[in-house]
């Protein structure tokens, strides 16, 4: 039997969408959790715990749609049932995914791509890449608790600092995927320098306009904007 049969089996569907529904699990606890915490204990109004949703929302936007772009790019390199199991766990990167594939591959003396790729290799595939997925969400699970205790003893209980660390803390992660999608090449580089480019600007505009709240869309139409602008000078 052919690997990619295996690959769109009734099972693999079923397991993504059990994982999808804890996942929408998760996130509906979390928002009933986080917005009665606003309301109750933060001090906000309806209105304004509204607001706050909306930029949320709106603030998705991008890394949603840079979402979909991992699970086509899966879709047309394995299965769409394997990419829907995966994407249940929230797989962010299409690289990271094919060197975990392309080893596990190895380990079992195949090489992905290739005649000598079957069913075997498949499921060492399987294996390897949820196997990750489980060691990291443990790790969180376990070192999270102390992050906050080292978060506290960073701040010294001072809400300045810790707003600061915060911005700081999220400048350099976006500036370290950055710098890794520039050193790919490829369009890569293209698609980081459009999209700041297009996110300064659209934040000026929003200054220029008086309307703050197209601040809220920057971050998604900038990265949409890159990807788009990357793949049409790459055409």
């Amino acid at each position: 039997m052919d690997w990619k049969v295996i690959a769109n089996a009734p099972w693999l569907w079923i397991c993504g969408f059990v994982q999808a529904a804890i996942g929408l699990f998760q996130a509906g606890y979390f928002y009933r959790l986080a917005t009665r915490l606003l309301a109750r204990h933060g001090g906000y109004g309806p209105g304004q715990v509204r607001a706050i949703v909306r930029g949320a929302v709106i603030t998705a936007i991008g890394p949603v749609m840079a979402e979909i772009f991992v699970m086509m790019a899966l879709v047309f390199a394995i299965s769409p049932a394997y990419t829907w199991q995966r994407e249940g766990v929230a797989v962010g990167s299409v690289v990271t995914e094919m060197v975990l594939i392309s080893n596990a591959a190895i380990g079992v003396g195949q090489e992905f791509g290739q005649p000598s790729f079957d069913m075997v290799g498949f499921a060492a595939a399987v294996v390897v890449v949820n196997l990750s997925c489980t060691i990291a969400s443990l790790g969180a699970a376990f070192f999270t608790p102390y992050l906050g205790r080292a978060r506290g003893k960073l701040s010294r209980g001072d809400p300045r600092l810790l707003a600061v660390i915060g911005v700081c803390s999220a400048l350099g992660i976006f500036a370290f995927f950055a710098a890794n999608e520039v050193k790919r090449r490829g369009g890569h580089e293209v698609a980081v320098i459009a999209g700041a480019i297009l996110s300064m600007f659209l934040f000026k505009l929003a200054d220029w306009l008086h309307r703050p709240r197209m601040k809220e869309w920057a971050l998604g139409l900038a990265t949409f904007g890159g990807m788009l602008i990357a793949r049409l000078l790459q055409a």
